[in-house]
């Protein structure tokens, strides 16, 4: 027993000596070659010690990227491409994110037909392409398939283009059933197989568990400026507004970074049937207003002459309604007036009249009293600083 023992240890000591014997061999062998190309142990040495830190290799790593990312007087930059124009001012340009923001049934998804009939046709109405034949991809999260199709029936109808070229340069997804944490990765896998110039996200509010989540918001814009960038491609992001009229500002944080994000953020408005689409906020020059609606048939129509007369008609009622109501507020100041002229007898002094008037009706000093003057003679008569009821003298009681 002890025999075996010792016969182990004598081949256990043999192979560690072996293996000692190999890592000098190796070492020697180093050595050898160093010495060979004139490096010295000193130089060797001195290399090891002169090896940056982890600390400075993300320094010199943050240097590159700043490097990369300085813009000088003589950084050489791509003007903006934007892929569309409204009489001569562009708008959604590529390499950025946009928004398109509205109340609730107000006319998105409508006037983005208009916009993805544009690039497709070249020009729809008064919105022209700025692009030679573009791919789109529409992402769809909110509507039911028929209606997703109904995107299709409409362009085409606008278009009269073939079903052939709008299959090959319009992808439109219903993606209504999928899950959020699905959504950004259908988008990227859409994008690197499409290759689209346009991306539409029709409901962008469905691609995060929280639109007031300020973390996630955050992300989701950083992570469609990245897209846009690597494939060259104009983001078009659709978000509701919050549910007051008086309130235009995009839902929750996921709004406000969209509209601090976005080059260009469009909002559509719907009154009396017609489409409004103002440009609410732009990094450069803003797009002129332009309007849509349905004819009797359901068709998409041009509507800015329409939209010209809706205007000058809501003018006219406006004023005609400032008219009724001045002349509603002089007739009861009036009668009023020839009341107290009468619960005095017939005559009363003109300070007395416009204090009375002025209590009454909370009116200033010279309101009362220009609305005096330009009744005397018609209504009553003023005499010796008397008003009242004829123009004859009335003796005091």
């Amino acid at each position: 027993m002890e025999a075996n023992n010792e016969t182990r240890n004598v081949q256990q000591a043999e192979s560690l000596a072996g293996q000692v014997g190999s890592q000098a061999a190796e070492v020697q062998n180093a050595a050898g070659e160093a010495v060979n190309k004139g490096v010295t142990v000193q130089d060797i040495v001195g290399e090891a010690v002169n090896e940056p830190s982890a600390e400075e290799q993300k320094a010199l790593e943050r240097r590159k990227v700043l490097s990369e990312t300085l813009i000088t007087l003589d950084t050489e930059v791509e003007p903006l491409r934007y892929t569309l124009s409204m009489d001569g001012v562009g708008f959604f340009s590529l390499l950025d994110i946009h928004g398109v923001k509205a109340k609730q049934k107000a006319g998105k998804t409508t006037m983005l037909k208009v916009c993805a009939a544009a690039w497709l046709r070249g020009a729809q109405f008064r919105v022209k392409s700025e692009l030679e034949e573009p791919r789109v991809l529409w992402l769809d999260t909110e509507q039911n398939r028929p209606d997703v199709k109904q995107i299709l029936t409409d362009i085409v109808e606008m278009t009269g283009l073939d079903k052939d070229y709008i299959t090959s340069h319009l992808h439109v997804h219903a993606l209504r059933c999928c899950d959020y944490a699905n959504l950004h990765e259908l988008m990227l896998q859409a994008v690197t197989d499409f290759k689209p110039q346009v991306v539409i996200v029709d409901g962008i509010v469905e691609f995060v568990a929280s639109f007031n989540d300020e973390a996630i918001a955050k992300k989701l814009m950083h992570d469609l400026q990245v897209m846009s960038q690597e494939h060259e491609c104009a983001v078009v992001c659709v978000l509701h507004t919050n549910k007051a009229d008086e309130d235009h500002n995009m839902r929750g944080h996921l709004g406000t970074m969209l509209a601090q994000k976005a080059g260009t953020v469009l909002e559509c408005k719907k009154q009396g049937g017609i489409i409004s689409v103002t440009c609410s906020e732009s990094r450069h020059q803003e797009m002129p207003e332009w309007s849509i609606t349905f004819d009797g048939e359901g068709h998409i129509v041009d509507a800015d002459e329409q939209r010209q007369q809706f205007i000058e008609q809501r003018k006219a009622d406006q004023q005609q309604k400032r008219r009724e109501e001045t002349e509603r507020k002089q007739k009861e100041r009036l009668d009023y007036a020839l009341k107290c002229i009468d619960d005095y007898s017939g005559s009363i002094s003109r300070k007395q009249l416009t204090e009375i008037l002025i209590k009454k009706f909370e009116l200033s000093r010279a309101t009362v009293s220009a609305f005096i003057s330009r009744n005397i003679g018609s209504a009553f008569y003023e005499v010796e600083g008397m008003i009242q009821l004829t123009p004859d003298n009335v003796l005091p009681l």
